[in-house]
């Protein structure tokens, strides 16, 4: 029943969906590119693309495609056993790494798929696996804020405009840390008194509420803990691979706006992460390099990971495609080993 409740909901979902909705994160990256390419020829940047080193590029971000695939699925695979089902890490690797290939159309996607497999392949209700990515994805966000952070107490302003820049963040960063300090705190209170319970569980997000009520404080320094690797990681490949094209970024800057070029790229206004972190790496970054050749960097840097989380997904989409078609198999045979052997 909760496994149709989901399908079913999901199909309404899709269809109920307006068209301008649909069509809006291409019409986002066109005009943002549309923007981008009146105040820099694209001559330009054509002429700074042929300068990248490709090959070079392609082997710095590989080795990091594959561990920070490693490292989200370890993530995975932890919160998983710690708030639905003991999945083991081989389980989840194949998975994971397919579904990037959904994540290069939208990061949405991509998070919908994983969860739309582990409540198949679990039978746990998918609103409470869905819960689970939403708990990732969440201090994935803070993990980019807690770099950020701390850029913005060591990064200092070359600018008036850098300086008020660097203020606001002080007050933005303040604010979000605050309103995870504030949430977590109400899901506690949530735990120890069963009136605010029963009122999550009775609101229309009482399912997806479920892992966030259940989690504690040390839950979320573990996720962090297990996370911030990924974004070091992250930080080195960027910083060699602008010095292999020619670009000098101090350290502690790239520490403090890069995670600000992360989130804008998860903005879900655009396709393939395009168009929203290219503008990010123009507004932090265009007073290190012309505005073409950062524009060329960012475009080759992006392209080149993107191409290596493909090829992680295609290697492993033929056995990720062989366990999905077998739980469609064994979702369809089992209301037929349910009914009586009279009818």
């Amino acid at each position: 029943m909760q496994d149709s409740e989901a399908s079913a909901a999901h199909a309404i979902a899709m269809r109920s969906m307006p068209p301008w909705r649909k069509v809006l994160p291409y019409l986002g990256t066109l005009l943002i590119f549309a923007i981008i390419f009146w105040r820099i020829p694209a001559g330009k940047v054509i002429q700074a693309l042929e300068q990248a080193p490709a090959l070079k590029f392609f082997g710095v971000f590989l080795p990091y495609s594959v561990i920070y695939w490693i490292i989200d699925s370890v993530c995975l695979t932890w919160v998983v056993r710690r708030f639905n089902q003991p999945f083991r890490l081989r389980e989840i690797l194949p998975i994971r790494a397919s579904m990037y290939l959904l994540s290069l159309i939208n990061t949405n996607l991509g998070q919908g798929g994983v969860a739309w497999y582990l409540h198949r392949k679990a039978q746990v209700p998918f609103l409470e696996i869905l819960s689970s990515i939403l708990f990732i994805a969440l201090l994935e966000v803070y993990q980019l804020f807690l770099f950020s952070t701390a850029g913005v107490v060591l990064y200092r302003p070359v600018s008036a405009t850098q300086a008020e820049l660097v203020r606001t963040l002080r007050i933005v960063y303040a604010v979000a840390w605050g309103a995870l300090a504030a949430m977590i705190i109400f899901f506690a209170q949530a735990r120890r008194h069963s009136t605010i319970r029963a009122w999550i569980s009775d609101s229309r997000a009482g399912s997806i509420s479920r892992t966030f009520i259940a989690a504690r404080p040390r839950d979320y320094a573990i996720v962090l803990a297990i996370k911030a690797p990924s974004f070091g990681l992250a930080l080195l490949a960027q910083h060699f691979a602008l010095g292999l094209y020619g670009i000098t970024i101090p350290l502690v800057k790239l520490v403090l706006f890069l995670p600000l070029v992360f989130l804008a790229a998860a903005l879900p206004i655009s396709i393939a992460h395009l168009g929203t972190s290219q503008a990010a790496w123009l507004l932090f970054f265009s007073t290190n390099a012309p505005g073409a050749k950062i524009l060329a960097y960012s475009l080759a840097s992006h392209f080149t990971f993107m191409f290596c989380n493909g090829l992680l997904g295609l290697l492993f989409l033929p056995r990720a495609a062989r366990e999905l078609a077998a739980l469609e198999t064994a979702a369809r045979m089992q209301p037929l080993a349910q009914e009586p052997l009279g009818k």
